[in-house]
């Protein structure tokens, strides 16, 4: 790849455009899905491709490529010098060689070493381990592996370039459990950067208990109470309101945040990080998709905003310094402003201790329509499922209940943040109470 992209260069130059940047991938990747003890379904990938954005006369041309040779580059830089000439003038910036902080390996090295015998066998003892769980489990939806490892290329007219390779291993497995004419689904998922670290007992059992503590659940009376967003809830939850932090939403308005970069946004025992220097984290990196060097940064601290996450474009137009925050979801898109891992700071209870804090509260273990969050106003209306608590103990599973509010309200009202981190993805939670919320049902 380094000498496609060096011909690449060439080619650009020679077109005497002001500045421009190249950016590559190659990866692999492998699933299995097991069901009912057999193999469903085997997969591989390979991704191969370049993508070249170049300024001519202040305007921004933008061309990707899945075919990366000769011909292949020379028609995308082709086709991005054309579509320059249609593209409306700006100020556009490349970033300029820096050193990275992160110095921890990124890549397993084994990656290449495991047999796919041995990814079907984890898959399959995922399965298994759920079912010999509880004689309730009596059904597993699905069953998965899977792996990828990919890496990652960059040049530009600076003489910045740099490349990193990064692998990821994950488990994941839907089951149902039955008692008495009651039906609950359970879910769990695990990822992580290196293949020994693959729990599936750990993620078995996780889902199997969440599936069976709900069995016999019914919606409970209304009321105004206080509530526990489970780990992984809590981290949907963030993953949601996460576009309220990104740039280039903030320019356009698409933000309820918008206005209040410095200012009080939650309670006070609310920190979260962007840390692409985690090791734990799915989205570490040492650079983003345009060349900036990444580092650690609050976005709330202690309840205020202290940043946004920003790329180079959205920066220059905010008047704000890049965070190293510049994404790019795939070759066909541009960069723009997204997150590299979100992660809640944790507290100190464990959620049996934050169960205990209030006379009651209901722990929320499920929760539908996080999605729906108006990123503007906050408002929202999620269905929930979870377990009733009065002085600690457990009363009743409970279903079919919705809590509603706004974002504001949620965040203000955190009054303990658990030590339960947990990863979903690039998030990571701990549990959290919040002080009260109104919960309907019957």
């Amino acid at each position: 790849m380094f000498k496609i992209i060096e011909k690449a260069a060439g080619l650009i130059e020679k077109l005497g455009v002001e500045n421009y940047d190249i950016y590559a991938v190659e990866g692999i990747g492998t699933s299995v899905e097991v069901k009912e003890r057999e193999v469903n379904r085997i997969k591989s990938s390979i991704t191969k491709g370049l993508a070249i954005r170049l300024v001519s006369e202040g305007r921004l041309g933008f061309a990707y490529t899945n075919d990366v040779s000769d011909d292949g580059v020379r028609i995308a830089i082709e086709c991005a010098k054309e579509n320059a000439k249609i593209s409306e003038p700006d100020e556009y910036a490349f970033s300029m060689p820096q050193k990275s902080e992160l110095d921890f390996p990124l890549f397993d090295e084994t990656f290449d070493e495991i047999p796919i015998e041995k990814k079907i066998e984890i898959a399959k003892q995922l399965e298994e381990e759920a079912l010999s769980y509880s004689s309730k489990i009596k059904r597993v939806r699905k069953a998965s592996y899977s792996d990828s490892k990919g890496t990652v290329y960059y040049y530009n007219s600076n003489e910045n370039s740099f490349s990193y390779t990064t692998s990821n291993f994950s488990l994941s497995i839907l089951l149902a459990a039955e008692e008495d004419g009651s039906s609950q689904m359970g879910w769990d998922y695990q990822s992580s950067r290196f293949f020994q670290n693959l729990n599936p007992k750990l993620v078995a059992v996780t889902a199997g208990s969440s599936a069976v503590e709900l069995l016999g659940a019914k919606p409970i009376k209304t009321k105004r109470v206080p509530v526990i967003f489970k780990n992984t809830v809590f981290a949907e939850l963030i993953s949601t309101l996460s576009s309220a932090f990104l740039g280039n939403n903030v320019l356009r308005g698409k933000s309820l945040f918008k206005d209040r970069l410095g200012y009080e946004v939650a309670s006070h025992v609310l920190t979260v990080y962007d840390d692409p220097l985690n090791l734990d984290g799915a989205g570490s990196c040492p650079y983003d998709d345009e060349g900036v060097a990444t580092k650690k940064k609050a976005v709330i601290e202690r309840g205020v905003l202290k940043n946004f996450l920003v790329d180079m474009y959205s920066a220059k137009k905010l008047g704000l310094k890049p965070t190293g925050n510049g994404i790019r979801s795939s070759i066909s898109s541009l960069p723009t402003s997204g997150v590299t891992n979100l992660v809640v700071e944790r507290g100190a209870l464990n959620l049996q201790e934050l169960v205990k804090t209030p006379k009651e509260v209901i722990l929320v273990t499920d929760a539908m329509g996080l999605h729906t969050i108006n990123p503007i106003s906050g408002e929202f209306s999620i269905g929930i499922s979870g377990i009733y608590f009065v002085d600690g103990e457990r009363v009743t599973p409970v279903t079919g209940m919705t809590v509603a509010g706004n974002v504001k309200e949620l965040l203000s009202g955190i009054t303990e943040v658990g030590a339960d981190q947990k990863w979903l993805g690039n998030v990571c939670s701990p549990s959290v109470l919040v002080k009260e919320l109104t919960v309907s049902g019957e």
